[in-house]
């Protein structure tokens, strides 16, 4: 028999729009996914926010939670859920957080501090815009039923392991030089922008790599970064790429209405060969 996969919903950000609202939770319901809603839709203050984010992520009740939309004020939660983790030491963490955007930095930050894994993946607002076979894709993933395999295009061939990091490349960069940006010595980085002109996403990269530090990477996915040529950003800070890794480009995540789902802090394997790339992680195992 399955495990029931017990999903919050809530909102780290502004609140959505009640239509938009009412659009995503229309396709829980349509895919018989049970959830428990905790959005308010009042501008509350982030420290309200982190608080009630607090009681949800150390419920043992739920299995996810699932952000409904993005935004900036994601960051603003991180000073205040420090404070009360580090009040409550010897607190557990149960419960995964799916989103992606700016939900970035509170990934980064529970991997940081208690080595939790993340679902980059479409969040309850995206869901009407997914094609059947992405959102089939995605609610696998969640149930535990699904490996990840995504593929792109090579840049640099060769094959690599190590943990997925990473996720919206501004929203990464804002954490450099802060204490909440996870490294590992064997990593993988993965981004994704939008409505960024070149210049600031060359910037933001070379903002990351060199605080991650380029002997730690040992291959590069870039997913969607909008207007801009992956190709053209790649030449245009190819003499800072760290030395014979693999690379591969436009693969299926970020603001994107294909937005495959990756899972942030698991162990991923990347192969670039014959033209193609490919990304190979393990799914959530209940």
């Amino acid at each position: 028999m399955e495990k029931e996969i017990k999903i919050a919903l809530f909102s780290p950000s502004s609140p959505p729009s009640i239509r938009s609202y009412q659009r995503g939770i229309k396709v829980l319901r349509k895919n018989n996914i049970s959830f428990k809603s905790f959005v308010d839709f009042s501008e509350s203050f982030p420290s309200f926010k982190a608080f009630l984010f607090y009681e949800l992520i150390t419920a043992k009740e739920y299995d996810f939670i699932w952000a409904v939309r993005g935004g900036f004020g994601a960051i603003k939660l991180i000073p205040y859920l420090d404070e009360i983790f580090s009040e409550n030491k010897k607190i557990n963490i149960y419960s995964s957080l799916i989103g992606f955007s700016d939900i970035t930095a509170l990934h980064l930050y529970f991997y940081k501090k208690f080595k939790k894994k993340g679902l980059h993946a479409p969040m309850i607002v995206n869901l009407p815009d997914l094609s059947e076979e992405v959102l089939k894709n995605l609610l696998e993933v969640i149930a535990g039923n699904k490996d990840i395999e995504l593929e792109g295009f090579a840049y640099k061939e060769g094959e690599a392991e190590g943990i997925l990091l990473g996720g919206n490349l501004v929203t990464l960069a804002s954490l450099c030089g802060t204490t909440y940006l996870p490294t590992e010595k064997s990593l993988i980085l993965m981004i994704e922008e939008t409505n960024e002109k070149k210049y600031r996403i060359e910037r933001a990269f070379l903002q990351v790599i060199f605080t991650l530090g380029i002997e730690n990477i040992k291959g590069i996915i870039i997913g969607d970064i909008g207007k801009v040529n992956s190709l053209e950003f790649l030449k245009g800070v190819e003499e800072f790429l760290p030395k014979y890794i693999p690379i591969g480009y436009n693969f299926s995540f970020g603001h994107i209405k294909n937005n495959l789902p990756l899972i942030v802090g698991e162990k991923a394997y990347l192969v670039v060969k014959n033209g193609k790339a490919k990304l190979f992680q393990r799914g959530f195992k209940f």
